[in-house]
């Protein structure tokens, strides 16, 4: 998995914010309703964990948004500075200039704290593409196991 910071909108993050659009105007939206005027220059804190299964006619991006108004805690695991966190989960398909985005519900999102780099108990999400079935399976180990609940296959579909 690949992550994106949407708070401050770049040229590299374009696409993931598109995909999140509503969903981050929202966010900014319920932290000015509350008061906190810290992100008028910039989106409210927003971070995106995606994977990219790319081919000549048609393109998918799994796309994950971490936003504090969107996410529920699933657990924290503090000897591995990780929090997972349920948040949701869009899946965008791109066939030549035609892009449907489709809601894929709630899926496991991995956030480390500055003190995770390096630790040996480690953690990390992953994905990967079944070509034969169409199908992108994601997981999170945290402390050398599975975390319960994380693992997925999301069916792309053929065409």
């Amino acid at each position: 998995m690949a992550y994106a910071d949407l708070q401050l909108p770049s040229p590299g993050s374009a696409t993931y914010a598109d995909i999140w659009n509503d969903a981050i105007t929202r966010n900014n939206h319920t932290y000015g309703e509350r008061g906190d005027a810290r992100f008028r220059e910039s989106n409210a804190p927003a971070i995106e964990a995606h994977f990219v299964v790319w081919s000549r006619r048609r393109s998918a991006v799994l796309s994950i948004l971490d936003t504090a108004t969107g996410c529920t805690v699933k657990m924290v695991v503090p000897q591995a500075h990780a929090t997972v966190k349920l948040c949701p989960m869009r899946v965008a398909i791109y066939e030549g200039l035609a892009v449907r985005t489709l809601d894929g519900g709630r899926a496991c999102f991995l956030e480390l704290s500055a003190a995770a780099s390096g630790n040996p108990t480690g953690a990390a999400a992953y994905a990967s593409y079944d070509a034969a079935s169409h199908t992108v399976r994601t997981g999170m180990i945290i402390d050398h196991k599975a975390v319960d609940g994380c693992s997925l296959a999301i069916p792309l579909g053929r065409r």
